[in-house]
């Protein structure tokens, strides 16, 4: 145990702690020390599970973390010893995942994959406790998160599937510029360079994330907008989808995912614009040929939706509800009849700047039930929604003579300091009163999870049968054996 102890501890020396340490020193440094780790791992495996409490408890996860990472990856992989209480191994899991030494880890190879994958698996941990703690390790790691990995596709599924979508929005709402093989950058001379670009480390050749595919990127961007619609957050949700729309394809191909996304970018956009968008300049000839032809439907409620025809409208969403909830859709197909009147009173602020109302009322009609409102109440009722989501930019006020009228405002008008606080109290008011109609919305919203599988394990069956026919990762990995392939060099 001493034996063992000493050699886990010898790492690092007190010079590789400053961050400023010469690259090509820590990197011979670290390189020896995992060389050294490897043969560990393989001559004296029965002693480290036998003395793993001991181990965890005497090295400290923040600054041995590649010999704390050893002992970890001994307990857990490919499965948690039944020697040690199960909560103590956990335990120590997440208090890994959240301290870790970046720079050390980047020569952790398919050991801190393995971790990562144990983690977001949902089979150990709490699925409010892996997602946070997942999405803090893969910013440890890419503080950037601009480089999609193997890691991020595990965040998403297992935060939508749990509706744990919050703490994964620290990663999900980072911009992806870089894919896994998609540059021949090769393994870099020092591997704890802390000026490299993450796609110099975060590699196949490194062994931090496994190779990609299409649909593994495709179904990233579909589990992310389906986060932001959860969450009423259309211009984040429209952003997602069109990546999907706009995905290159070989020779005209185009995949079911694509095709399944164009259908919720189509009424998301209802949504956010209030109005169908034709699909960016850059999307594929083809593609944008099948979305016309297969969505057809789609299409034809967003024409609706421009007129003022609330009871045509509302037809053709319940003529066509089989086709939503097959589709996975109901939730949206119904937001969209929810923002049609909405829509209607944005568009009185093109002729009135005050309007009382009951002319709002009496000149807008609602799709939901394709009649006017019964009551100015109502009306009230949904212009407050309107202004606590942000959607309108106005404030409700009454004359002496007790009329209620919504005065629009531009978006740059200021409040005088009591009205923004009579304000604030209203909209704190307003928010109470709304709580019922978000819970409601959100659930209807969240109800298509199954679909997203099924469509997902189409795409992944479809690929199995055929050549992958968008981006051309990398499809080649060779497997490393424990920490193997990190050599110590003089």
């Amino acid at each position: 145990m001493d034996q063992l102890a000493s050699a886990l501890l010898a790492y690092p020396r007190e010079a590789n702690l400053d961050s400023s340490v010469n690259d090509a020193d820590y990197d011979r440094d670290t390189k020896a020390h995992v060389t050294k780790l490897s043969k560990l791992l393989k001559e004296q495996h029965a002693d480290i599970v036998a003395h793993g409490a001991e181990l965890l408890e005497l090295l400290n996860s923040a600054v041995n973390s590649l010999s704390y990472l050893a002992v970890l990856h001994t307990l857990i992989i490919p499965s948690i010893v039944t020697s040690l209480p199960r909560d103590f191994i956990l335990e120590k899991l997440v208090l890994f995942l959240v301290t870790f030494d970046a720079r050390q880890c980047r020569y952790a190879r398919s050991h801190l994959q393995d971790i990562f994958l144990a983690a977001g698996s949902g089979q150990y941990l709490p699925p409010s406790a892996a997602v946070e703690a997942l999405s803090t390790a893969i910013l440890r790691l890419d503080p950037t998160g601009s480089l999609l990995t193997s890691s991020h596709i595990l965040l998403a599924k297992l935060a939508y599937e749990t509706n744990n979508i919050e703490p994964a929005l620290q990663v999900i709402d980072k911009n992806i510029v870089f894919f896994p093989g998609m540059a021949n950058y090769g393994e870099p001379k020092h591997l704890g360079d802390l000026s490299l670009p993450p796609p110099a480390y975060l590699s196949r050749e490194t062994g931090l994330t496994g190779i990609l595919k299409s649909a593994q990127v495709l179904e990233y961007d579909l589990l992310r907008g389906m986060m932001y619609c959860s969450r009423r957050d259309w211009a984040k949700a429209y952003d997602a989808f069109e990546k999907i729309v706009t995905f290159p394809t070989r020779e005209g191909s185009t995949s079911k995912i694509m095709i399944e996304a164009y259908k919720k970018w189509v009424l998301v956009g209802l949504l956010l614009k209030g109005k169908l968008v034709e699909p960016p300049s850059y999307t594929g000839a083809a593609a944008n040929k099948l979305y016309g032809i297969l969505a057809k439907e789609y299409i034809a409620i967003a024409v609706l939706f421009t007129t003022d025809n609330a009871q045509a409208l509302k037809a053709e969403v319940e003529r066509n509800d089989q086709i939503w909830l097959e589709d996975g859709n109901r939730g949206l197909a119904q937001e969209v009849l929810a923002h049609y009147q909405k829509w209607r009173v944005l568009g009185l602020q093109e002729i009135y700047s005050k309007i009382s109302l009951s002319e709002i009322r009496q000149q807008t009609t609602s799709a939901e039930t394709g009649s006017v409102l019964a009551k100015d109440e109502d009306v009230e009722m949904l212009i407050q929604n309107m202004i606590i989501s942000g959607m309108l930019s106005g404030v409700i006020e009454k004359n002496d003579d007790g009329t209620t009228f919504l005065t629009f405002l531009s978006p740059f008008t200021e409040l005088s300091e009591q009205d923004f606080a009579k304000e604030l109290s209203n909209t704190a008011l307003r928010l109470k009163e709304l709580h019922p109609i978000f819970k409601t919305t959100k659930e209807r919203l969240g109800t298509s999870k199954e679909y997203i599988k099924h469509l997902v394990k189409e795409e992944k069956r479809t690929e199995k049968n055929e050549p992958d026919p968008t981006l051309a990762f990398d499809a080649h990995v060779d497997d490393e054996d424990l920490m193997g392939g990190v050599v110590a060099t003089g």
